[in-house]
């Protein structure tokens, strides 16, 4: 038998054993004694869609007992209990592979595991690997080119299905992996996820619970994705308006990784984080829309009488061009709530860029990381409510959840 085949772990159909027992009457007799002994558990059509695989923790013994002597015996699938599968396999020669030992004492396949964060960034930073965001959730796997590279040996060749969030105590993020993909890895990656196993109270997110087991869409969405959408209706509104963009486009489909919530709370990962999050934003800001409007240009003294004509940075752009261009009751609060965010992104991104610092962990890192995607997230909201107003902008769509407290600051 393969290394394939023993690692499927599927149920034997219970019809099949009308070989060792013709007399049917006698099996269904046999297999209760043995599901109430605790030697053996049972999958159903009626409860499941695939009855080949445990994917559920087992149904009561009671409701076990009953399907036994009622259906079909083409309609459900046999198991050994995990404590059987103890007593007659050799578990010393799963120690490698933890995880398909765990399917091995068959525990259900979507059962999960929780990870410090510090086991995907082994992915992240290695360009040999494809690592893919969506809020709550993301995919690993080899990239085309590493998998087709004779020198890249196959037991590094793997993957992840999909990842989603959890969180612990303190609000920190974890990752979750179902055990049924954690089994898929080689015996190395296996070992090496297993030395980041988190602990046994970390919950999964709900949004990633309901998409994984019940196919519905997540309601609400993360902060991220809302930064993201928040910057693309302005561009919408600010078009209908002017007929031009004041962000560029933004060609990738994915959260960038430097914002997602699957990074460890470390003053380096804190460094990429607002480097990305400014990127989003003033690095965005197309200088080329305020020509006409506003002057792009400074002069800054350089003493002795001497000025020096400075282009200006597309943040102070933005200010002035807010501040000329609408009426506002209150110009400080302009500055203090949309543009004041801005700038502190931009300040916290040039620290690093220009001295040398240790890196560290800290859990006030993802405290201050929550805090400036609110401040950011609110000054864009409050940008789009400003030209909202605009006659010409009244056909824009603005998608419910923006504005109905669906958003998680994660």
């Amino acid at each position: 038998m393969s290394t394939a085949d023993r690692d499927q772990f599927n149920g034997l159909g219970a019809k099949a054993l009308l070989k060792f027992s013709s007399n049917e009457r006698e099996l269904r007799d046999a297999l209760s004694e043995l599901i109430a002994n605790g030697s053996i558990n049972c999958v159903f059509s009626k409860f499941e869609i695939n009855i080949h695989i445990k994917r559920f923790p087992d149904i009561p013994v009671g409701k076990q007992l009953e399907c036994v002597l009622n259906e079909e015996l083409s309609s459900f699938c046999v198991y050994p209990s995990s404590a059987e599968v103890a007593k007659n396999c050799d578990l010393s020669k799963w120690s490698s592979r933890p995880f398909s030992k765990a399917l091995l004492l068959v525990e259900p396949q979507l059962s999960f595991r929780s990870f410090e964060m510090a086991a995907l960034e082994r992915y992240i930073n290695d360009p040999r690997y494809q690592v893919h965001f969506a809020d709550y959730m993301g995919t690993m796997s080899i990239g085309d080119e590493a998998y087709r590279e004779e020198g890249f040996l196959d037991r590094d060749k793997v993957s992840l299905q999909t990842f989603g969030l959890g969180i612990g105590k303190n609000s920190l993020p974890y990752l979750i992996v179902f055990l049924r993909y954690l089994a898929n890895l080689s015996p190395g990656h296996q070992q090496f996820w297993h030395s980041y196993l988190g602990g046994e109270d970390v919950k999964m997110l709900p949004p990633y619970y309901d998409a994984s087991f019940s196919g519905t869409f997540w309601k609400n969405r993360s902060v991220r994705y809302a930064i993201i959408q928040e910057i693309n209706i302005i561009n919408k509104i600010i078009y209908a308006i002017y007929g031009q963009k004041l962000f560029r486009d933004f060609e990738e489909e994915d959260v960038p990784i430097g914002v997602t919530g699957f990074l460890r709370p470390t003053k380096a990962n804190f460094e990429a984080f607002v480097l990305t999050l400014d990127k989003l934003l003033s690095d965005r800001i197309d200088a080329n829309f305020f020509k006409g409007k506003i002057c792009l240009h400074e002069e800054v003294p350089r003493g002795e009488g001497r000025f020096e004509v400075m282009r200006k940075g597309t943040i102070s752009l933005l200010e002035e061009w807010l501040l000329f261009d609408l009426d506002w009751e209150n110009e400080q609060g302009v500055r203090n709530v949309i543009i004041k965010p801005l700038r502190e992104v931009r300040r916290l991104r040039q620290k690093p860029a220009h001295e040398f610092s240790k890196d560290s962990f800290d859990l006030e890192f993802h405290t201050e990381r929550r805090r400036l995607l609110a401040a950011v997230l609110n000054s864009l909201q409050s940008m789009r409510a400003a030209f909202s107003t605009h006659r010409d902008a009244k056909g824009i769509h603005v998608p419910e959840w923006l504005d109905a407290g669906q958003i998680d600051f994660l």
